[in-house]
């Protein structure tokens, strides 16, 4: 596993760094997000540190996006969440507050401040959702 030890989820995934942890398995791991967009908000986090977006360019990053999009419904469903008014995406270098790979799971979408409704603004330079960017890969 690739790790960045200046990384806070590299610092989470290792112990060194508190975080509420959802779920983890080998690959990926789910914590909640220090500023939430909405009553529920977790990323879902590969444990090998991948920068952002802009460096998935195989199948095999696209195989790692559906499993994160899968384990985070998974864990949206568990907290009696929706995924159908969930958003469910990446920001977009520059727009990116930690550089290492995260999908963002908002859930009630409806729920978003303005603020927060720019900031994952959907089909806009911040923001990327999951389906968009496996499609992308594709």
């Amino acid at each position: 596993m690739t790790t960045d030890f200046k990384c806070i989820f590299c610092k989470i995934i290792s112990g060194d760094a508190p975080a509420e942890v959802l779920f983890q398995n080998e690959e990926l791991i789910v914590f909640l997000d220090i500023k939430p967009a909405s009553s529920i908000h977790f990323m879902v986090v590969p444990k090998k540190h991948i920068p952002n977006i802009n460096s998935l360019k195989t199948n095999e990053d696209k195989l790692l996006v559906e499993r994160m999009l899968e384990v985070g419904k998974r864990v949206l469903e568990l907290k009696n969440g929706n995924s159908e008014d969930a958003r469910i995406g990446f920001h977009c270098p520059p727009y990116t507050t930690v550089d290492h790979l995260h999908l963002h799971v908002i859930y009630p979408e409806a729920d978003m401040s303005p603020y927060q409704q720019m900031l994952f603004q959907v089909h806009h330079m911040f923001f990327e959702l999951a389906d968009d960017v496996i499609l992308r890969l594709s």
